[in-house]
């Protein structure tokens, strides 16, 4: 599943820590159509190539693409740093 919230926390001592939360979901409403407009332009560019393993590489882009979004759900990293702490995670 594509993850659909992205929320990243900054901690520091002595300082209010700082939250951010992006609706993944409105920009995926967005570049989704732009991939599939895109898409003519892909198998334009590998009949293009004349070398044939590029060609196979120009048309992997959107299942690596797709592959790679759909890894990132669930996904949770925490950075410390003396006395800073970074949280990220992708629900």
């Amino acid at each position: 599943m594509i993850p659909l919230l992205f929320r990243m926390k900054v901690e520091q001592s002595e300082k209010r820590p700082i939250r951010l939360f992006l609706p993944l979901f409105l920009i995926w409403l967005v570049f989704i159509p732009l991939l599939i407009g895109a898409s003519p332009l892909i198998l334009l560019a590998a009949l293009a190539i004349r070398r044939r393993w590029r060609a196979r590489l120009v048309l992997l882009i959107y299942p690596i693409l797709f592959s790679s979004l759909w890894a990132l759900s669930g996904l949770y990293v925490q950075v410390e740093k003396d006395d800073k702490t970074i949280s990220i995670v992708f629900i």
